[in-house]
């Protein structure tokens, strides 16, 4: 999608609805927006259409899962990042992957068991792969989002 998205405030609703709740139902998100469920209805196809809604991230209970620790991986590197990528699968819980642009080559959000194993990983990666740089930022715990001030709507020029 290359052009920006032109949404209006009832959008605007919408999609804080569903960020605050992905699961909500079709007549809760009416409700909460002063809407029909038909006019509910045909506004998420719409936003689904231009791209604007794709789908949901949630951030599961870490403890059954066998995990206690979030983090997140900046990594300054020239080697090849897919390579990294699929490395960090195999070895850790790896959530999201992403290339960027800025200070960091790439960046991963992952899950491990404790302090001790992520280390491990960290420095398994450096001795395998050509990184300059890792800077690891680890969770205090489940990350409290609050969407409530977020403007969805596109800056007027």
């Amino acid at each position: 999608m290359n052009e920006i998205v032109h949404i209006d405030e009832i959008d605007d609703k919408i999609l804080h609805v569903l960020i605050q709740d992905a699961r909500a139902n079709l007549k809760e998100i009416a409700k909460k927006c002063d809407l029909s469920s038909v006019s509910t209805l045909n506004r998420i196809n719409r936003l689904k259409k231009l791209g604007v809604i794709t789908g949901a991230a949630l951030f599961p209970v870490l403890n059954p899962l066998g995990v206690q620790i979030m983090a997140t991986i900046g990594m300054e590197t020239d080697a090849n990042i897919d390579e990294i990528f699929e490395f960090l699968k195999k070895h850790t819980h790896l959530v999201e992957p992403s290339k960027s642009v800025g200070e960091y080559d790439l960046c991963a959000l992952v899950y491990a068991e404790n302090i001790a194993n992520l280390n491990e990983k960290i420095d398994a990666l450096k001795r395998q792969f050509e990184i300059r740089k890792v800077v690891v930022n680890v969770w205090s715990g489940m990350p409290h989002m609050t969407y409530e001030n977020i403007d969805l709507r596109p800056i007027k020029k």
